[in-house]
């Protein structure tokens, strides 16, 4: 039985941007697309008050997600079934030091429960991760909303929404690791082993395609998010960002991007800030 607690206030207009706290965004995330974008949905409507007396409830119309995720709304529940019932069972690994400093990961569901009914998308997030949902005592990025769906590529939202956390010239994301990167792109158990299925990502030349130059280039291509996030090139040529080398070793990656600082998103950093 779907709870009866009343939802939060979802209208017709799709909030500006998406806040997620540093604990998930440098989690290791294993989403399609399209999961990440009914993810996004619910993070992007999620405030606070929401769980003030009760786990919140979030439900979808199908004209909203019809209009929100380009989907004709006769197409909605057979293109989104699939697409939660694999995101229901999704984990996200949370990374944490023990007290001799070790490393440690809690894999943990991001639902209590993502049902399709009656015309509705119900999303329960799960009461383990609140924390980690409203981003508390931790900084976060302001993703914005529409560019985020607008990207096709699983790996473009992801680079997207890690870049979103850094929008200040001072506060650059600084250089990766290839391993590191690869468990950010959802690429790696919890052991660092390359999951069943991401085998070809062993070798470099395809990680640096598919997840790094694939996602710089569809980003650049989209009108509105050339206005928003400009890519630099390297003196290599490389465009976006600049290899580490450890001889003729790959050992990292430094991003080479600008954010250009309209007045909405800077206004909004100050006042998470605050």
């Amino acid at each position: 039985m779907i709870s009866d607690a009343c939802p939060p206030s979802i209208g017709s207009a799709l909030p500006g941007h998406i806040r997620k706290g540093h604990q998930l965004l440098f989690s290791r995330q294993d989403l399609s697309a399209r999961e990440a974008d009914l993810l996004a949905l619910m993070m992007a409507h999620m405030q606070a008050p929401d769980w003030h007396h009760h786990t919140p409830v979030y439900r979808f119309s199908c004209n909203q997600l019809s209009q929100w995720l380009g989907i004709e709304p006769r197409h909605v529940a057979s293109v989104l079934s699939p697409v939660a019932e694999r995101l229901s069972l999704r984990q996200v690994g949370l990374r944490t030091l023990s007290v001799k400093g070790r490393e440690e990961f809690d894999y943990l569901p991001f639902f209590k429960r993502l049902t399709y009914s009656d015309g509705h998308l119900v999303m329960i997030p799960n009461d383990l991760l609140r924390a980690e949902y409203l981003a508390s005592a931790q900084g976060c990025a302001l993703i914005n909303t529409r560019y985020f769906l607008q990207l096709k590529k699983e790996y473009s939202k992801r680079l997207y929404e890690l870049l979103s956390c850094f929008k200040t010239a001072d506060t650059p994301l600084q250089v990766q690791s290839m391993n590191e990167l690869k468990g950010l792109f959802g690429l790696l158990d919890e052991k660092g082993r390359l999951k069943a299925g991401k085998r070809s990502f062993q070798n470099n030349s395809v990680f640096m395609k598919r997840c790094i130059r694939d996602s710089i280039e569809e980003i650049t291509t989209r009108t509105q998010l050339r206005k928003e996030l400009l890519f630099l090139t390297s003196e290599r040529g490389e465009k976006g960002y600049r290899l580490i080398k450890q001889g003729r070793e790959i050992v990292g990656i430094e991003f080479l991007y600008r954010w250009h600082e309209p007045r909405s998103w800077t206004n909004e950093v100050t006042s998470v800030a605050t």
